[in-house]
């Protein structure tokens, strides 16, 4: 299964990392902007089955269902994350500290059941190609492909990589949001700053899991993930790799594990 090119605007990849069954997970912001072309690509030679959508309800009413992608016969699958404290991210030029503590909010705060909800989602599709989105494919979708990278065995210096790969394509898709950057009051320039991700932040947020968690399980199970669904998603990207438990987040570690989520109210990026 192969991918298709970057698309611009769109933040589109699929990650390759250390573990990760080549071609089985995709990542975008915006699933709404794929063309009939894109999309044909994707379900044809891509083999995308399944869209998973972690928008809001109403960014979902805002912005449309993913049409491009309906025609060709993808599933698109509702798992939002929403209800996320935004304070940490109000400075007009958030920190790295700031976005930190914002991933973490979207971890810890996202509506109850969120996680849990996409989890089970993901071990019911993961045996085929299955694409996750949001807003921006940014934050959320980021937090939530920093997971399921983690739980394929990818090293830190991996996920944080791919975190911040979508720099270029996200400071480009600027002007197609321009209603939310001058509806808080915000230059271009500040809203780029809140577009730009970077490996330290990740980094950081990987580190904060470690310190309070030890393991990236214990977190989700404190959001309601079963441990089934944990080991059946990690085989489904991985191949049949045997389930290994217990493992440290830290940056100078190897893995972190698994993935969920589902909730309901306007959230983030």
């Amino acid at each position: 299964m192969t991918g298709m090119p970057a698309v611009p605007g769109i933040n589109y990849r699929a990650p390759l990392a250390s573990g990760l069954r080549p071609g089985i997970l995709h990542r975008s912001g915006d699933m709404t902007a794929f063309t009939a072309e894109d999309a044909g690509v994707l379900a044809g030679p891509g083999g995308l089955r399944s869209a998973l959508d972690l928008r809001s309800a109403p960014e979902v009413e805002r912005y449309g269902p993913p049409s491009a992608l309906l025609a060709h016969g993808v599933r698109w699958l509702r798992v939002p994350l929403s209800g996320y404290p935004r304070d940490p991210i109000a400075a007009r030029r958030p920190t790295v500290a700031d976005r930190t503590r914002y991933l973490h909010g979207i971890l810890t705060d996202a509506v109850p059941g969120s996680w849990a909800h996409l989890f089970r989602t993901l071990a019911r599709v993961a045996d085929r190609p299955f694409l996750l989105s949001c807003h921006f494919g940014k934050d959320r979708t980021g937090l939530v492909v920093a997971v399921l990278l983690a739980l394929a065995g990818a090293s830190p210096r991996e996920i944080c990589a791919d975190y911040a790969a979508g720099r270029a394509d996200l400071i480009a898709k600027a002007d197609r949001f321009k209603d939310k950057w001058t509806r808080r009051g915000h230059t271009r320039e500040e809203y780029i700053s809140r577009l730009c991700t970077s490996p330290e932040t990740m980094e950081h947020w990987l580190d904060e899991v470690n310190a309070r968690y030890g393991r990236i399980e214990t977190a989700l199970e404190a959001q309601g993930v079963r441990a089934d669904d944990l080991v059946r998603v990690r085989r489904l990207l991985t191949a049949d790799a045997p389930a290994v438990s217990g493992a440290s987040v830290h940056p100078a570690a190897h893995t972190v594990r698994a993935v969920s989520a589902d909730g309901a109210r306007d959230g983030g990026r």
